[in-house]
């Protein structure tokens, strides 16, 4: 749990200090911290092949010709940004990447596109990428508890607003930028934070995670080629002041990498569904039969838990990614949820209409003061029918986070899943162990057999 203290004017001058301390000299990863580190580049890159051909992604290949494949292919016809770009719309396509907790982020689809797209054209910087990603991940980190979830809760896209001067910061850390270089690169970054939730179930949230890369991208080249900006973007009508909640959060004491913080997806839907998902596997156990047609499900949820699930009656596969009833109804169905499910014709299958509209969902009010980011209560569901209880189950953790990680096989099955994808669209055979081993041989060769 972090520490912090308020959001006055000499501790953002302590922040800005130690944010710029870390981004210049972190101290040394664990073994366990590296190797998280590189899972988040595996699954980054996974899902990002398993997004390739996705719409949003083939739509800005069209606009910015040259990619013709990831960047672990050796595609590098592109500038670092436009590759920035691409590969972070391919990455979020799916709503597939990981996630932060606290800080309500994608955060690898950001920080893994930018940093792969500038090592891709300047090779020699390879060896610090690990370093720089966890840098970056801490930026992103203590921005969140920073912003506190009043941000999320007010409509931002956390991944988009955080993600740049997260970006930057593993950027200028890559680059190795002098303090003022640095605090200069976050200012730039700041200058191009935005995206919104309205845009959730549509392609423009896969754009805004793909613009946050590049944003970063290109706020540490401009710093680097010598554009100067705000010292301290953190200071009084600054970054916090403005994209800060009505319940701002409080300055973390201590800003430091943090790798095993990261949750991996195991569902390609918003991660809020996932204990939702969690809680109706577990229930359907009890249901040998399936859900009765006059059964109610009554899923409850903590305060915040309906924030970004505000579509009913979706109509595209995208759409029921940010669906309750329907990422319900699909694990109530059969007893799984995968990326079949989040297709177009599969939102019209009638036995799960059918089901959806016999859910209900009950967000807590606010008791006490405002949460910090989503990893809070539990999601509980009900399942009742003629006046008796059919079925009950409480998800507490979110699957595939540290407190319930994914195994080594859910983790397999779900590259397995997403290459597949990839062989699928292009003919191109690539095994969950080729694709490791050529990861780990460019960005990683000291941990050839982890």
């Amino acid at each position: 749990m972090w520490k912090g203290t308020n959001i006055m004017p000499g501790g953002r001058m302590n922040f800005i200090a130690n944010l710029c301390a870390l981004i210049a000299a972190p101290r040394p990863l664990s073994a366990a911290e590296r190797a998280a580190a590189l899972t988040s580049f595996e699954d980054t890159l996974a899902v990002t092949y398993a997004g390739w051909g996705e719409a949003s992604t083939a739509a800005a290949r069209r606009v910015f010709a040259g990619a013709t494949a990831p960047l672990l292919d050796g595609a590098k016809a592109l500038s670092p940004e436009h590759a920035a770009l691409i590969h972070g719309i391919a990455g979020h396509a799916l709503d597939y990447d990981d996630v932060h907790l606290t800080s309500v982020t994608h955060p690898s689809v950001v920080l893994v596109p930018a940093l792969m797209a500038l090592t891709a054209s300047r090779p020699d910087l390879t060896p610090r990428l690990i370093d720089a990603y966890a840098v970056g991940l801490g930026t992103n980190i203590a921005l969140g508890q920073a912003l506190g979830f009043g941000h999320y809760d007010r409509g931002w896209h956390a991944t988009s607003t955080i993600g740049p001067l997260a970006g930057a910061a593993a950027l200028a850390h890559l680059l190795g930028f002098d303090d003022s270089t640095t605090r200069s690169a976050l200012a730039l970054a700041a200058a191009q934070a935005g995206g919104v939730q309205q845009n959730f179930g549509t392609q423009a949230k896969h754009v805004q995670a793909g613009q946050a890369a590049a944003a970063a991208l290109r706020a540490a080249q401009l710093a680097e080629a010598g554009v100067d900006g705000s010292q301290d973007i953190f200071g009084p009508r600054g970054f916090f002041d403005l994209y800060g909640g009505i319940t701002p959060g409080t300055l973390p004491d201590h800003v430091a990498p943090d790798t095993l913080s990261v949750s991996r997806k195991l569902f390609p839907c918003c991660y809020l569904t996932h204990r939702m998902i969690a809680a109706a596997l577990e229930a359907r156990i009890a249901l040998p039969d399936g859900v009765p047609n006059d059964a109610r499900i009554m899923v409850q949820v903590p305060y915040g838990g309906m924030r970004p699930l505000q579509v009913t009656d979706p109509q595209t596969g995208a759409q029921a990614k940010f669906c309750a009833a329907y990422c319900v109804a699909t694990a109530l169905a059969q007893g799984r949820v995968g990326l079949a499910d989040f297709k177009d014709d599969a939102v019209r299958r009638r036995d799960l209409r059918r089901i959806m509209a016999q859910v209900e969902t009950i967000e807590d009010p606010l008791a006490g003061d405002m949460p910090i980011g989503i990893d809070h209560g539990s999601v509980r569901l009900r399942i009742t029918a003629a006046g008796r209880t059919l079925a009950e189950a409480e998800a507490i953790h979110y699957p595939g986070a540290p407190d319930a990680p994914a195994t080594p096989e859910a983790f397999e099955a779900k590259l397995t899943d997403c290459l597949t994808i990839w062989q699928h669209e292009t003919g191109q055979t690539l095994t969950p162990a080729s694709f490791r081993r050529d990861l780990r041989a460019r960005f990683a060769p000291d941990m050839m057999t982890a």
